[in-house]
């Protein structure tokens, strides 16, 4: 939170009139001890320097840091092993303590909210990476990052998706919510590419999956009885409110002979990017389209001939940010952009590689020719390097804009939807919204083929100017954080209910209770599963209610459709389908 325009006093004192709850819990003795003689005192504290730094850090944490419903945990432990954790977990549950996993905490989910009662969970000791180079099988701690996995794979001339969020983000907990690159387009989603897991349901058992369940090696995702895959990632995963997955085995992907000659890094940083030195054999190439509809078929088409290894458009913005030097020098050349430069400009990515051989290349390259002829697609002047997907040096530079972002739609739906979608949200945030965020002036989002097509990714990202979201700033601007959240947490999901995109986001930024009645009330089975195997909720309370709990620190007059909305799912009514069938009722959110 931004404190240099008051004093440290003054901050102080207006944060403990914002919070409701103490700022600092210390936790059971007794279960501090307990825990000690699990990992030993070096991997366990109460020191609150410590604490502090696990605090309102991640992605979303603009939104819950400046409500002040971010707290320190109570305890500190780094276990080393699947036992430890699931015997901190088991400690956990005798004394009624909340816990929270982490791992590379990209998430604001991955730290205390709402609570100083809770016990965070670091798994960044448990560092495990194994190849089974022959079957393209390697197993992962939850300590493991991106950008380990993915330079590893290339020394073993294999290649991994490398997500939007970073090179920093954990392998495992990514591939639990999220998973998403361009490079999907050959490689399927993240539910796919996990095979057999270890998990540490929320009571503190140990459950093994897939091939792992029959002590083989673990080479596959299904085995005996339902795949827990299902469960524990569905479409967007629990944020760490079903437990703990403390080993994955994923799949990697043939890729190019001697990657490391081909793909060299080069610059210092920030301003580093793989430089491609072969482009017979790997190559991005920018073609620009004279509209929309021509795009958007020409990828269709493309994506049906199963040709190149990832079809992408990407924000008009992007390409001045590519430019730039600093902040100044992107809003210098960004405030000269109009919506008519943004209507007329259509650019698609695309990455094409020789798998096999330059004449596996040179024939894909020929028959895209022919399909780029149909629709009027131009080949540009592109960079023979890459900045982004392969081991994502450039994700850092996304918060220089404004200092602030997060995304506020993102997931998979077809091809139709997601043009759709990013069109509507589009208008809405340019005839609404824009001033309220870095002013995207019509931009419909940056958006992906996956699956050859079959399925499609789209995210839309928010800039704000944290200042103007800061309480404790003199330039703290209430309509602006008002309106802001209208935008993230209910003009988003009313245009993904109209035209039926799911957002993965769901849960942390919008309500469950919300979005659900719109989908076949698949809150019911949430609440199913939750009260199977985390029965008393301890386990990165309130997810997978975060959006419906982060309303009640809201003033009262914020997100009246919303909360009228939630109330109706709370008794049990849905508002698509009139009564729902009898279930538990929900715990306190």
């Amino acid at each position: 939170m931004t404190t240099h325009y008051i004093t440290e006093l003054e901050a102080r004192e207006k944060q403990s009139q914002m919070r409701t709850e103490p700022y600092w819990s210390e936790g059971p003795d007794e279960a501090f001890k307990e825990m000690e003689e699990v990992v030993g005192s070096r991997w366990i504290t109460r020191d609150k320097v410590a604490r502090q730094a696990y605090c309102g850090r991640g992605s979303g944490h603009e939104i819950y840091w400046y409500l002040n419903v971010s707290y320190p945990p109570c305890i500190i432990v780094l276990p080393a092993s699947t036992g430890e954790v699931a015997d901190i977990v088991r400690i956990c549950n005798k004394y009624n303590l909340p816990f929270v996993p982490t791992s590379s905490g990209w998430m604001i989910q991955g730290f205390p909210r709402y609570r100083s009662d809770m016990v965070t969970i670091d798994l960044q000791r448990m560092w495990e990476w194994k190849i089974d180079k022959k079957n393209m099988v390697i197993t992962v701690g939850p300590g493991v990052r991106y950008g380990h996995h993915c330079q590893a794979c290339i020394e073993h001339d294999l290649w991994f998706i490398n997500t939007g969020g970073g090179s920093a983000s954990s392998v495992i907990a990514n591939t639990l919510s999220f998973g998403v690159s361009p490079l999907n387009y050959r490689m399927g989603n993240s539910e796919r590419r996990a095979l057999s897991l270890e998990w540490v349901t929320p009571e503190g058992e140990i459950v093994y999956s897939g091939s792992w369940a029959q002590c083989e090696e673990g080479f596959w995702g299904d085995g005996p009885g339902p795949n827990l895959m299902g469960m524990l990632r569905g479409f967007c995963g629990w944020f760490g409110g079903m437990g703990i997955v403390t080993r994955m085995n994923v799949k990697a992907f043939s890729f190019l002979e001697n990657a490391t000659e081909i793909l060299v890094p080069e610059g210092v940083s920030p301003d580093t990017h793989l430089s491609f030195k072969d482009t017979g054999r790997i190559r991005w190439i920018n073609f620009q389209f004279p509209d929309r509809k021509s795009l958007e078929d020409c990828t269709i088409e493309v994506s049906h001939a199963q040709l190149g290894a990832a079809w992408t458009k990407v924000p008009v913005f992007w390409r001045d940010l590519a430019k730039s030097k600093d902040k100044e020098d992107f809003w210098e050349r960004w405030s000269g952009v109009q919506k008519e430069d943004i209507d007329n400009f259509h650019l698609l990515r695309a990455l094409f590689v020789g798998y096999t051989s330059e004449k596996q290349m040179d024939y894909e390259l020929k028959a895209c020719e022919d399909i780029m002829k149909k629709y009027g697609g131009t080949e540009r002047r592109t960079k023979p390097s890459d900045e982004s997907w392969i081991k994502n040096a450039d994700a850092n530079g996304m918060w220089m804009l404004t200092s602030g972002y997060m995304s506020t739609d993102g997931g998979q739906e077809s091809l139709r939807t997601v043009f759709e979608t990013g069109k509507r949200l589009g208008d809405i945030l340019y005839n609404h919204y824009d001033r309220y965020f870095l002013p995207q002036k019509g931009d419909v989002g940056w958006w992906q083929s996956n699956d050859f097509g079959h399925s499609a990714y789209l995210e839309f990202m928010q800039y704000k100017n944290v200042d103007h979201w800061d309480p404790l700033s003199p330039f703290f601007r209430p309509e602006t954080r008002e309106q802001g959240t209208k935008w993230y947490m209910q003009v988003v999901t009313d245009v993904d209910n109209e035209t039926g995109f799911c957002n993965f986001f769901s849960g942390f930024q919008s309500c469950l209770l919300y979005i659900g009645p719109h989908r076949s009330d698949f809150q019911i089975w949430i609440d199913r599963f939750q009260n199977e195997f985390s029965p008393k909720g301890l386990s990165n309370p309130p997810t997978p209610y975060e959006g419906e709990t982060l309303i009640e620190h809201f003033p009262a007059h914020w997100l009246p459709k919303v909360r009228s909305h939630i109330r109706r799912a709370k008794r049990g009514r849905s508002v698509c389908a009139g009564s729902l069938p009898e279930r538990k009722p929900l715990r306190d959110t």
